[in-house]
């Protein structure tokens, strides 16, 4: 049974309240609830900041040049000496960089042969697809809900966003989707404008929408709602417990990105934010 934070989530809004919009800090929000949370609890808020150290990791391996995130666990200079400081990331990340690398583990690390993954690149995916496709394989057997859900949805929105792109672009998805399921099979096959998922995917149509806008600013407004209203719907009956903090933390990801990229919208979701915590609250209080 999880547990409730009663004090915790009636205070988030005075948290975010409390901080300059310019200066909103995502990771001041996870110091507050790391001291309020059980460690077990906080290690899912942890494992839900996880892509940004994967954006991080791809960053330094594959020599991207982008600009550090610091809205995962790990600090930058874990990435900077990779090389030395590989057996402190998480064991998928392990894997990844000593295939792709070819260099060899010490022999206090050495994984037993029938552990590892086989054949990682017996597809034509480029590495990162395959270093995607471990995350969310770890990502899907996680106890938590929330984590499943959220992560199972990410997946899949970005699939059929990826093969929304691969049609325009006339390439074939095949090579660019993560995972091998029902969906990337369709994705791959189906020739119907919403590739005949109007039923399984209720968001196909917004999404389909929002790829058509040529503003890129108002498309990714578009896309970052539609992950805000799937964090929402996640969450629809949990008031106080771990997975409305998840959910909280999702949208304050949501936040902080638009705070940097639009002042405007950056200000209109803030305010959102606030008074979708203060509106949850209430309904709460009713039941």
């Amino acid at each position: 049974m999880m547990r409730n934070y009663y004090y915790l989530v009636a205070g988030l809004p005075e948290l975010i309240m409390d901080q300059d919009r310019k200066d909103f800090s995502v990771n001041a929000l996870k110091q507050e609830v790391k001291e309020q949370v059980s460690s077990s609890d906080y290690r899912l808020v942890e494992f839900l900041h996880l892509p940004y150290d994967n954006d991080n990791f791809l960053n330094k391996l594959l020599n991207r040049g982008l600009e550090f995130n610091d809205l995962g666990s790990y600090e930058k200079f874990v990435f900077d000496e990779l090389d030395e400081n590989i057996n402190q990331l998480p064991q998928y990340m392990q894997d990844f960089y000593y295939r792709f690398t070819g260099k060899q583990r010490s022999a206090d690390d050495a994984v037993d042969q029938d552990e590892q993954p086989k054949d990682i690149f017996e597809v034509e995916k480029l590495p990162e697809i395959r270093f995607l496709e471990s995350f969310y394989d770890l990502a899907l057997s996680q106890n938590n809900d929330f984590i499943r859900y959220w992560f199972s949805f990410t997946r899949d929105f970005n699939n059929v966003l990826t093969a929304l792109n691969c049609r325009r672009l006339g390439v074939d998805p095949a090579t660019q989707l993560v995972g091998n399921n029902w969906l990337t099979e369709v994705l791959v096959k189906s020739q119907a404008a919403d590739f005949g998922l109007k039923r399984e995917v209720d968001y196909i149509d917004r999404l389909i929408q929002a790829t058509d806008i040529s503003d890129v600013l108002e498309r990714e407004r578009k896309l970052d709602l539609i992950k805000w209203d799937m964090s929402v719907e996640f969450t629809t009956w949990d008031y106080f417990n771990i997975n409305f903090i998840l959910g909280f933390f999702v949208r304050a990801g949501i936040v902080h990105r638009w705070l940097k990229l639009d002042a405007k919208t950056g200000e209109e979701l803030f305010r959102k934010l606030f008074d979708d915590l203060k509106s949850s609250y209430n309904l709460s209080e009713k039941f």
